[in-house]
């Protein structure tokens, strides 16, 4: 029996993500379309994607309604990832992501998902725990049901045995989480300046709000800009990361990619500068893949490695 993953990914809230291409949407008319694609997704389950893209293995865990299981342990299976998910009753939620072509634009219908409790919670925390992974990757909204604090507790139910957790979500779950003291961070700008209750207009302010992150005990703070680009606040430097020119087609899972090459630097040791080159590498590929690949296109490793390569750091 192989062993089992050094990572596992976490998703609270999963969902079906139900992706139609139309040339422009007629509101109040009835519209024609091509094909549409139903595909498993979530935060953490788009990390555990990427993380076999970069050859490294995850199992991807969480609360889902029980009726979807099969269909996401289909999905994952191809790609090598193990699963462990906490059943719950019914289904999970359903993302309508509707893409006009003419204009460029996507609109986003995102319900809330399964209810969920406080017990299923606590069996996801003995889930992992029985796992023994290395690395856990928290990620994402919180499903009705939790208390705010879910994201915290699963932390502190993780903490044991020199394990390194990262959290990427965002407002009050991702306030009440911080204080657990996860090993890193991903909030965007906006999520940071929300955290800390004051605008971060310049680098040097968001240079200045990552490391109140960094005193209050998180290990690596990693701020996203979009385009211009991401703050990491590591350990051994604090360096500014800036992504090589793309194509850009989507800007959905940049965010997950960007996590997902973090994960793969901690995992592999890698000093602050690959890393930087690394997550910004994935966070590029992800955003200039053929969306109009099956499963919405997965990048390819070439491309994250020449992206990764082409990264400007600088060192702060």
């Amino acid at each position: 029996m192989s062993p089992e993953p050094r990572i596992a990914t976490v998703t609270l809230s999963p969902a079906l993500d139900l992706t139609i291409r139309l040339p422009e949407l007629e509101r109040g008319e009835v519209n024609r379309t091509g094909p549409a694609e139903l595909r498993p997704a979530g935060k953490g389950v788009n990390v555990a994607v990427m993380l076999a893209v970069l050859g490294e293995g995850s199992t991807a865990a969480g609360l889902l309604g029980e009726a979807d299981i099969p269909a996401f342990d289909a999905f994952l299976r191809p790609f090598g990832i193990a699963t462990a998910f906490e059943p719950l009753p019914g289904r999970c939620r359903i993302n309508v992501k509707l893409v006009e072509t003419v204009a460029g634009q996507v609109t986003d219908v995102n319900p809330a998902g399964a209810q969920a409790s406080r017990t299923a919670l606590d069996a996801l925390a003995r889930r992992l725990d029985a796992l023994a992974p290395e690395i856990v990757v928290l990620a994402g909204s919180l499903p009705p049901g939790l208390p705010v604090e879910a994201w915290a507790i699963l932390l502190r139910a993780l903490a044991a045995d020199g394990r390194k957790l990262l959290l990427d979500s965002s407002g009050p779950a991702f306030e009440a989480a911080v204080a657990a003291g996860p090993a890193l961070v991903k909030p965007n700008r906006s999520e940071l300046a929300g955290l800390l209750g004051r605008a971060l207009p310049d680098r040097a302010a968001l240079v200045a709000g990552a490391r109140e992150l960094v005193a209050r005990g998180v290990e690596r703070v990693v701020v996203s800009a979009g385009g211009d680009g991401a703050l990491f606040v590591l350990p051994d430097a604090t360096l500014w990361a800036r992504p090589p020119k793309v194509a850009l087609t989507t800007t959905v899972g940049a965010g997950d990619a960007m996590v997902a090459g973090l994960t793969a630097a901690l995992a592999r040791g890698l000093d602050a500068e690959a890393t930087a080159r690394l997550a910004t590498g994935c966070a590029a590929a992800a955003v200039s893949r053929d969306v109009g690949a099956p499963g919405g296109g997965v990048p390819a490793l070439a491309d994250i490695q020449r992206l990764a390569a082409e990264t400007q750091v600088e060192r702060l």
